[in-house]
């Protein structure tokens, strides 16, 4: 069963070093026990090492996570390149990969996707399912990280006041992506308790995500996904418990919604930007997802903010007069 880690993304990791590492035979990794987690990011060549009994051969775009519990040594001489970020996190929980595990990923994945982004409701599940030991197959994602990794280099080094708060940000986003991908990799492969269709839906789902403001059709989507749109939508369906077009209208309209509250922005012109290419189309289906017309919400929020406004003016005003006795 594979390992992973369960970690507090609520919490950022106090960094001690991060930076690179180039190592030449005939140097064998020393043998030790660390009071601190080590992140190993493979940039070239090849790492031998082992650890709790388990041996690995670290290649290009390999990660590891050595932990605090285990000794880990070398096999024997490498001839490599990687970064290494040795830190400290006070919410880290060891896990063995599970039945369910696959099942639990997919389903935060599904609700994040869904969920609203403007809500404070995102924090209550941010527990991070880390991998002990995977590879970033993606290469968009492995230079993201490393250049994720470099800049938190940089903030290390200069040492300016709160320098590792911007460092930990950096390592915390590089942890994200790599929990992202792993994800994804076993997906995209046969993997046991993964249906084969979920591949599918997943594709779907990134693609709804990241093209909302085009337009987007039935037939484009047949096209994009080589598969008939009425097996599609059955088997979104049954993943995300609606249909692609309800989704997609719910993702326009949370947008919209963000844009009408904070923007000054012509109510056909956002209509426009979040995929409506018609207004009075737009007003219609802004309605039925939210129970007033787009001008309605819009005056509605601006009405919420001036409220608030004057309640801070009023309460600015209060702290400003003097205590008597």
């Amino acid at each position: 069963m594979n390992m992973y880690y369960e970690i507090n993304g609520n919490i950022l990791p106090q960094i001690r070093l991060v930076d690179r590492a180039v190592l030449e035979p005939p140097y064998v990794h020393r043998t030790r026990q660390a009071d601190e987690y080590i992140l190993y990011i493979m940039k070239k060549g090849v790492l031998y090492l082992r650890e709790n009994d388990e041996n690995y051969e670290l290649r290009s775009g390999d990660v590891i996570l050595l932990d605090t519990d285990f000794v880990h040594q070398g096999i024997k001489a490498s001839d490599c390149e990687y970064y290494y970020i040795h830190f400290r996190h006070p919410q880290v929980l060891r896990r063995e990969e599970d039945e369910e595990f696959m099942e639990t990923c997919l389903r935060l994945r599904s609700e994040s996707l869904q969920q609203d982004g403007g809500s404070y409701e995102r924090y209550q599940d941010s527990w991070l399912h880390f991998p002990k030991y995977s590879s970033l197959k993606n290469r968009n994602t492995y230079l993201q990280v490393l250049n994720l990794v470099q800049e938190a280099m940089e903030q290390n080094r200069n040492q300016m006041e709160y320098y590792k708060i911007p460092c930990e940000c950096k390592i915390m986003e590089a942890l994200v992506e790599i929990a992202r991908e792993a994800v994804s990799v076993k997906v995209l492969r046969k993997v046991p308790g993964i249906p084969r269709s979920y591949k599918k839906v997943h594709e779907l789902l990134n693609y709804l995500n990241a093209n909302f403001q085009r337009e987007i059709s039935g037939d484009l989507i047949e096209e994009l996904f080589s598969s008939n749109f009425d097996y599609l939508n059955r088997i979104f369906k049954k993943s995300i418990g609606k249909t692609i077009f309800v989704y997609l209208n719910e993702i326009r309209i949370h947008h919209a919604k963000e844009l009408l509250a904070t923007t000054s922005m012509k109510i056909s012109a956002i209509g426009y930007r979040v995929g409506f290419h018609d207004e009075g189309y737009f007003s219609k289906v802004f309605k039925k997802y939210t129970g007033m017309s787009p001008g309605q919400y819009e005056k509605l929020t601006s009405n919420l903010e001036m409220k608030k406004q004057t309640l801070q003016k009023g309460y600015d005003n209060e702290s400003s007069i003097p205590d008597r006795c």
